[in-house]
């Protein structure tokens, strides 16, 4: 037989040199020493042993979400609690959000497009204190801001930027057909639209289920012309209306006129990618363009422009999505979120996803007004001025819970879409009006 050579581990341990103590015993002994110091550690950082499940949108600039992962990686590290970021479409975003509202389970914090803190107050908790924290230590907030999350005087969401939403166009196309800079109107805008489809450079606007783009692109014009959904009581719809005629008329010759035939088709990302293979002269759209042309086609960044939405007979207005993190009541994690949604919009953290977004982000606490990001390039400085045209679905009545509805079921865009496709301006008017009574009947 073979002899049975005897290791240190086989020997008994022994505590202190008193009694000895099995070898199983001391690896639960230390075991539970670690767990121990572990513990303590989420003690000392104030918050529990716990996860935070974030819910957001793939942002089309994709470093953006990277710098989001590595700070939350960075947080995990120095507070001990496990803070993950889930991506998805953001065209699915609002369908995940309202699931997780109707089950009362899914993740702690959720992105809200625009009024979806109006849309989902009830499911959310209040988050004030983090709000008037921040707003406090960082120059106060931008109307804008409390517009979108503020409810009733109570914060359901912390803002959490705008997407600043501008005119992006080619500059040598605009050029061949005479024009040294973008129309002020959209009349202007009109008659030049046909020159650059007549040259083979049609534009392009989103009239498919974009959540963003078809949305940024059909409030504006509608207001731009007079039109709104409702009164400014937020509750008489008043869609049908000569100025909402006229609208809806504009866009049919924009369309028959100037723009590609695939515009109904369109998903967010869809003009991106038509403006980057050249197929369109002009579009509504973030700065995602201009910065993906630094690696996709270098060529084209010199040669694009980013304009204000054109003026109508009621003047100049703009639609950027906002975003907001809101914290839903069933979260387990309501404190640890609280302290990280927090920590996010600190300037370290913050300045850093916002510069490397290069104006695809806007900071709503007014600190960030003058950020570095803005002095980088001057053809971002369009972006900085977007803000102040901005209004929210359903003005001029505040945000509301029926307007957020509407946005997110599209019957403005649907309202254009129908006309662009044939129908007549007085059906396509009724049939948003019923719509919309149909919501705001509800509210």
């Amino acid at each position: 037989m073979q002899k049975r050579i005897k290791h240190k581990m086989d020997r008994p341990a022994r505590a202190g040199g008193g009694r000895a103590i099995s070898r199983r015993k001391f690896i639960g002994l230390t075991a539970g020493a670690t767990a121990a110091l572990s513990f303590g550690t989420f003690i000392r950082s104030g918050l529990g042993a716990t996860k935070v499940n974030i819910l957001t949108w793939s942002n089309t600039l994709h470093a953006m979400d990277d710098v989001l992962r590595e700070q939350a990686a960075t947080y995990t590290k120095a507070k001990g609690v496990e803070v993950t970021f889930e991506f998805i479409n953001q065209t699915d975003l609002p369908t995940k959000t309202a699931a997780a509202v109707e089950v009362g389970a899914g993740p702690d914090v959720i992105t809200l497009w625009s009024d979806g803190p109006h849309l989902h107050s009830h499911a959310l908790i209040d988050i004030s204190d983090v709000s008037e924290s921040l707003g406090k230590e960082l120059k106060g907030w931008t109307n804008i801001a409390k517009d979108i999350a503020n409810v009733k005087g109570t914060w359901r969401a912390v803002p959490w930027g705008i997407i600043p939403i501008a005119i992006t166009y080619r500059t040598d196309w605009l050029k061949e057909v005479g024009y040294e800079k973008f129309p002020d109107t959209y009349e202007e805008m009109l008659v030049m639209s046909k020159k650059l489809n007549d040259k083979g450079h049609p534009v392009g606007f989103a009239l498919g289920r974009s959540i963003g783009d078809g949305n940024q692109s059909h409030y504006p014009m509608l207001w731009a012309f007079g039109g709104k959904e409702c009164e400014a009581d937020g509750k008489t719809v008043a869609i049908n209306s000569p100025e909402t005629a006229k609208a809806v008329d504009y866009r049919r010759k924009l369309h028959k006129d100037g723009e590609t035939q695939d515009v109904f088709s369109w998903d967010d990302s869809s003009n991106n990618r038509a403006f980057l293979a050249e197929a369109i002269s002009v579009t509504g759209n973030a700065s995602s363009i201009y910065w993906a042309e630094k690696k996709n086609a270098p060529h084209l960044r010199e040669v694009t422009k980013h304009a204000l939405w054109p003026k109508g007979p009621a003047g100049r207005f703009g639609y950027s999505t906002a975003i907001s993190l809101g914290i839903f009541k069933f979260s387990k994690a309501q404190k640890e979120a609280k302290e990280f949604i927090k920590w996010l919009l600190q300037p370290a953290q913050y300045s850093a996803w916002m510069g490397i977004g290069e104006g695809m982000m806007a900071g709503l606490l007014n600190y960030y007004e003058n950020d570095p990001v803005w002095r980088k390039d001057p053809k971002l400085e369009i972006m900085r001025q977007i803000p102040k045209y901005v209004r929210m679905p359903g003005y001029p009545a505040p945000p509301s819970r029926p307007a957020a509805e509407a946005m997110i079921k599209f019957v403005i865009v649907n309202m254009f879409a129908r006309a662009c496709r044939g129908m007549s301006t007085r059906e396509t008017i009724s049939i948003a009006e019923r719509e919309l009574k149909d919501i705001y009947a509800k509210a």
